[in-house]
């Protein structure tokens, strides 16, 4: 592990926030909890990380803000509590509905690529458009 001197973006990117993202998963495995660094500020000296936390349901899903969002919102927003999780088509990719990102004006649904390549957006209007497609 080399020596840090200075803080600043590639050392940030390169060496503290893989180092730091190691130690979170070993405790993450300990503590049963999904711990994950966030953004982060810094200077030249000195520097600080967000933490999110998230609790892992019995059946092994994580349950993020956006989740709990879904699960308490939907019926505000329009749709069933069944899409949570409902696998939809957009532009050619197939897309799992995760959760609904409360401060988001425009493109507040969350939805996670089935191939695993990470999270995407969408507007609440394309994703119900594409959720009564795939259901029929």
């Amino acid at each position: 592990m080399p020596q840090v001197n200075v803080i600043d973006r590639p050392t940030l990117k390169n060496v503290i926030r893989p180092a730091l993202d190691a130690k979170l998963a070993e405790l993450s495995k300990e503590l049963g909890l999904q711990i994950t660094s966030g953004s982060a500020t810094y200077g030249d000296t000195t520097g600080s990380f967000k933490l999110n936390l998230a609790t892992i349901c019995e059946d092994g899903v994580v349950m993020t803000q956006e989740r709990q969002a879904f699960l308490d919102l939907h019926e505000l927003y329009g749709l069933p509590e069944s899409a949570l999780d409902a696998e939809i088509t957009l532009s050619g990719l197939r897309l799992r509905i995760a959760g609904i990102r409360t401060k988001a004006p425009k493109n507040n649904i969350l939805l996670a690529s089935l191939d695993g390549s990470g999270n995407r957006v969408a507007p609440l209007s394309v994703v119900k458009a594409a959720l009564k497609r795939s259901q029929g």
